[in-house]
């Protein structure tokens, strides 16, 4: 009888396939250890922040990513920054009392 006939052969399925006794299933492994409590951190002067933040700051400002995308990237905002320095979309208007084209403005 394969365990599907087993199983339609019970009058209440519970899925213990006609034995009377639940399947038995292997015991939880133990909890792990906790770990020893860890000693306060010492705060840091700020001699050794500002020494720390030099060796970052020299190791970021001379990184660059050498891949070509970095590089199509780079080149791409460096033409782009040039034509964006100058104004050319920024137009001159009147103030208020001098502006001729809007109807009941007074020049003062």
């Amino acid at each position: 009888m394969t365990p599907y006939e087993r199983l339609m052969a019970e009058q209440w399925p519970t899925g213990r396939f006609g034995r009377d006794a639940p399947v038995q299933r292997r015991p939880l492994p133990p909890l792990p250890v906790r770990p020893p409590e860890r000693r306060p951190i010492r705060p840091w002067t700020p001699e050794e922040q500002a020494q720390h933040f030099a060796e970052l700051e020299a190791a970021l400002s001379t990184w660059q990513d050498p891949t070509p995308a970095a590089n199509r990237k780079r080149e791409y905002h460096r033409v782009h920054a040039c034509r964006a320095a100058g104004p050319r979309h920024l137009r001159l208007v009147p103030p208020h009392a001098q502006d001729s084209r809007r109807p009941g403005a007074e020049v003062a």
